[in-house]
């Protein structure tokens, strides 16, 4: 397997379509490659898709299974409406406009994290696509909900593993953390698009040893969140999203239930993350931040007055 190239597997079903999807795929051409080859070299049968926004991965993955027997995908989004404001449409609205005659092997759920949908829809899955928010700790929370799910020996594939390398997408580390920490004897990227060294999407077989060492992504999870919860204010945290008690309280049930040796750990993690929160809105409050934003040069004596005061309280 390790010698694959999946972005140059059986190009030609791609190519069918390439010109009518592309304009509706955030994806660069060899990463829409290397979906399309993902899923014609594993033939998934069961395929969970996490992140719908135009559909246009939809549509590449339909496209892929369109001559596999009884293969089927269901796709999640926590948007109802597309999440590009500039279109009012359902997500996923490019299979219903372009590829409809593709809609009897695809379910759709839409309007919450997957999470909330994950154990009322069909298990089992052969691969997950995962493509979401991008902020940490979504597609790391995304995983731990699904891998319950997931078969033996199956296959994850994610997208925007180095979107942080793009301009103004340095906070989107989500998919990069995720990528880093999970174990796996099987991890693939294509050569890259953008970025001379660095692939932007890449896929990871679930071994024995992913399950084995599942803990590593637990502690991730102590990496400052840029989904906050409890607190979100523009002002304090200009990159941050809200992340809603619900889906909290969605995913804390998943947790708990799946993996019950982590929960206290996940339980503290989150309280972990309300201290961090305390910490930032107090470096940027009060009078020291007042000074250090106006008066930079007297930051560093003033710190040195500081440490010094305070050691020698210490004593």
């Amino acid at each position: 397997m390790t010698n694959i190239k999946f972005e140059n597997f059986e190009r030609e079903c791609l190519d069918e379509i390439f010109d009518e999807v592309a304009p509706f795929s955030q994806m660069e051409k060899n990463e829409k490659y290397f979906l399309n080859g993902a899923v014609r070299y594993l033939k998934p049968k069961n395929i969970l898709e996490v992140g719908i926004a135009y559909g246009g991965g939809s549509s590449i993955i339909l496209n892929a299974i369109k001559d596999i027997e009884d293969a089927h995908l269901t796709s999640v989004d926590y948007c109802e409406k597309c999440y590009d404001k500039s279109i009012d449409k359902t997500s996923g609205f490019i299979v219903e406009e372009k590829f409809s005659h593709l809609k009897d092997k695809w379910t759709r759920y839409l309007g919450g994290d997957v999470s909330k949908f994950i154990e009322r829809i069909r298990g089992g899955y052969d691969l997950l696509v995962l493509d979401t928010a991008h902020i940490h700790p979504w597609e790391t929370l995304n995983f731990l909900c699904v891998l319950p799910f997931m078969k033996k020996d199956s296959w994850v594939v994610l997208h925007d593993i180095s979107v942080q390398l793009y301009k103004y997408r340095e906070e989107d580390l989500a998919c990069r953390y995720l990528f880093g920490h999970v174990v796996s004897d099987e991890k693939l990227t294509p050569a890259p698009d953008f970025d001379p060294y660095f692939s932007n999407i890449g896929a990871f077989k679930i071994t024995d040893d992913t399950r084995k060492y599942i803990g590593n992504l637990f502690e991730s999870l102590l990496i400052p969140w840029q989904a906050l919860p409890f607190f979100y204010d523009k002002i304090y945290f200009p990159y941050a999203t809200p992340m809603l008690e619900e889906d909290l309280n969605d995913i804390r049930k998943i947790i708990s239930k799946y993996y019950p040796e982590h929960k206290e750990f996940f339980e503290h993690a989150i309280e972990a993350q309300k201290t961090i929160i305390k910490h930032k809105i107090e470096q940027r409050t009060g009078l020291k931040a007042a000074i250090k934003r106006n008066f930079p040069y007297l930051t560093r004596p003033l710190r040195s007055i500081h440490v010094a005061l305070d050691n020698l309280m210490r004593r």
